[in-house]
């Protein structure tokens, strides 16, 4: 049975060459986001950060009280993960446990200087990525906007309907 939110399949007219060098490019960019994704990178100070760990700071700075739960919920991981991640990032000086007057029984995160420190080099770094696709894109002609914007939605759809 025909799944009426996939889009329909693509033209057959379409050039075969262009075709298969868009699927080609498409897996690269893929498998780019894949291996940056487990990369570590360096926000601060020479200290080492995997996307897990920045992307939690990041919540823990824009959040007035965070807790372990607040953390696994918002990341996406077990309490037992966030636990350890939130031991690393202490032993490295971004973070700090504390506890909250009005709820003494649990146990809370805050960052340190340095914490605020990396979370302000990963803001400079996605300005710089931004900048750059802002300049390309804004080279573009709004029609050609219109193309990509729309062919990446196609792709959404289309990955929705594959089979389990």
């Amino acid at each position: 049975m025909e799944d009426r939110n996939c889009p329909a399949p693509m033209d057959s007219g379409m050039d075969a060459g262009l075709y298969e060098e868009m699927t080609r490019c498409m897996t690269r960019m893929f498998n780019r986001y894949i291996e940056l994704s487990r990369r570590s990178y360096t926000y601060c100070d020479d200290v080492k950060l995997y996307p897990n760990e920045i992307r939690t700071l990041r919540y823990i700075e824009v959040s007035s009280t965070t807790n372990f739960t607040d953390i696994a919920n918002q990341a996406g991981l077990t309490r037992s993960a966030v636990s350890k991640m939130v031991v690393k990032l202490e032993r490295m000086g971004l973070v700090v446990r504390y506890r909250y007057y009005p709820n003494q029984r649990e146990i809370y995160i805050r960052l340190t200087e340095k914490g605020l420190e990396a979370c302000k080099g990963y803001e400079r770094y996605h300005e710089e990525m931004r900048r750059h696709l802002s300049d390309y894109f804004g080279a573009l002609r709004t029609d050609q906007k219109v193309d990509i914007l729309a062919f990446l939605n196609f792709y959404i759809a289309e990955q929705k309907c594959l089979p389990e």
